[in-house]
């Protein structure tokens, strides 16, 4: 067998450098082919990096290589029980518990598939559409509101009552100056959820056609009959409605009387001497 090599064995390391390297702790080969070129430099006095890779450089070389590992021969696998099946030998064999009536009810409820049970919608009423404290407010409100009324319908016969948008730009009623008449704008406004709903509860409906009452509920629609609705078309709807048992707010057409009712009255009467 070789000898292992020595520090004096490698070139560049004389007896100086021996004692140096020493001192520093390196007394093998081995240890100085593992240090860092920077590290040894600064344990050593007067050694550069430089000269300080070249030394490890030339250990690297003397050194002996590392020895492989000699690889074990794997044994053959044996056969071992699986844990679950030690556990089961271990642990006690209990008793079958004999089922009974209450355990095989409650096995059965819980096999069952639960039904959905579809939630009951409940059909809004005149009561429950809106809230009477809503309907309270809205008609105080109905009751304070001015007339709105065309600015110069007081003086001019021409002009009609009908509210008008001011559009002028000095107009002293668009500036709601003192003195001039009342101005639609939002302060004059009901609740949201009583708006569109008449003061009797019902929800109120423009109509114009016999054909627009289909669908209505009598119990929640009340309907307004268009003012441009002559008579003839008018009496087809009021005939409609009375059918469908729906509330008219303005019904307006009179009565027709028949000529049969009209000389109901003068059965039994004689005959009428002229002059």
């Amino acid at each position: 067998m070789s000898k292992k090599p020595q520090l004096s064995d490698v070139p560049g390391i004389g007896a100086k450098m021996e004692e140096k390297l020493r001192e520093a702790g390196f007394k093998t080969v081995a240890a100085l082919s593992k240090t860092a070129s920077d590290k040894l430099a600064k344990k050593v006095d007067g050694l550069s990096e430089a000269g300080a890779a070249k030394l490890i450089k030339a250990a690297q070389e003397l050194a002996p290589p590392p020895k492989a590992k000699e690889e074990k021969p794997k044994k053959a696998p044996t056969k071992k029980e699986k844990p679950e099946k030690k556990a089961e030998k271990a642990a006690p064999k209990k008793a079958k518990e004999k089922p009974t009536v209450k355990k095989v009810k409650a096995k059965a409820k819980e096999e069952k598939p639960k039904k959905k049970v579809a939630k009951k919608v409940e059909t809004p009423t005149r009561g429950t559409l809106v809230e009477p404290r809503l309907l309270r407010i809205a008609n105080a409100m109905r009751k304070r509101q001015p007339r709105f009324r065309h600015e110069q319908a007081h003086r001019w016969v021409r002009v009609s009552d009908s509210w008008r948008k001011l559009r002028g730009i000095d107009n002293a009623t668009r500036e709601k100056r003192k003195g001039r008449i009342a101005m639609v704008s939002p302060g004059y406004r009901k609740p949201k959820a009583a708006r569109g709903i008449h003061p009797s509860g019902y929800v109120e409906v423009l109509v114009h056609k016999p054909s627009d009452l289909e669908g209505l509920d009598p119990d929640l629609y009340a309907i307004r009959i268009g003012a441009t609705i002559g008579l003839r078309k008018r009496t087809e709807i009021l005939t409609v409605a009375e059918t469908m048992l729906l509330k008219v707010l303005n019904p307006g057409a009179p009565d027709v009387v028949e000529e049969e009712e009209l000389f109901a009255d003068l059965e039994g009467i004689d005959d009428l001497e002229v002059d």
